[in-house]
């Protein structure tokens, strides 16, 4: 190969491996999660607000309200800001660490991209798949937007008091 062909060939390798980079450093997306896997009898957590229910916000009661959800037959998908690793340590949680620390499957775990509001990605989601959310925000600004969060129990709120998840409403 002559050097006069590596330079022509030069600006297509440059893209090329500027697409790989991009890929590789993209951020998981709501698109990310397995639909096609949805396991049997999902339901959505908003992990973020989840964090919350205790007195300052922790691993150990999502951990607890994915528990208790699944005593209950329920498969959780998990959504989570894409702040929720610096909410209780210094650097960004993706899908696989996250779901080493709630065991839950990466797959049924988003963390939305860093700019991205959360709440519009949880509820296309579960207006998209007719899920129940596990939550305690009531999404009044987006209830035009997603009518399927003013259904009557389509939002599940709770908290978790002296060690236990304590529901408000029925599962």
């Amino acid at each position: 190969m002559l050097a006069s062909d590596l330079l022509l060939l030069a600006p297509a390798l440059a893209a090329l491996v500027i697409l790989v980079l991009l890929r590789r450093a993209r951020k998981t997306t709501v698109r990310d999660v397995d639909v096609a896997k949805l396991p049997p009898n999902p339901i959505l957590v908003d992990g973020s607000n989840v964090l919350y229910w205790g007195d300052d916000p922790s691993w150990h009661v999502v951990l607890r309200v994915l528990r208790n959800l699944e005593q209950k037959g329920y498969a959780p998908i998990v959504f989570f800001d894409a702040s929720v690793g610096y909410v209780l340590d210094d650097h960004y949680y993706n899908e696989a660490k996250i779901a080493g620390l709630i065991g839950v499957p990466a797959r049924h775990i988003c963390v939305v991209d860093k700019g991205v509001v959360a709440d519009e990605g949880i509820l296309a989601f579960a207006t998209d798949h007719r899920l129940r959310i596990v939550t305690n925000d009531k999404y009044r600004d987006w209830r035009v937007r997603f009518p399927h969060a003013d259904k009557k129990g389509v939002l599940i709120g709770g908290a978790w008091r002296d060690g236990a998840v304590k529901w408000r409403g029925s599962l």
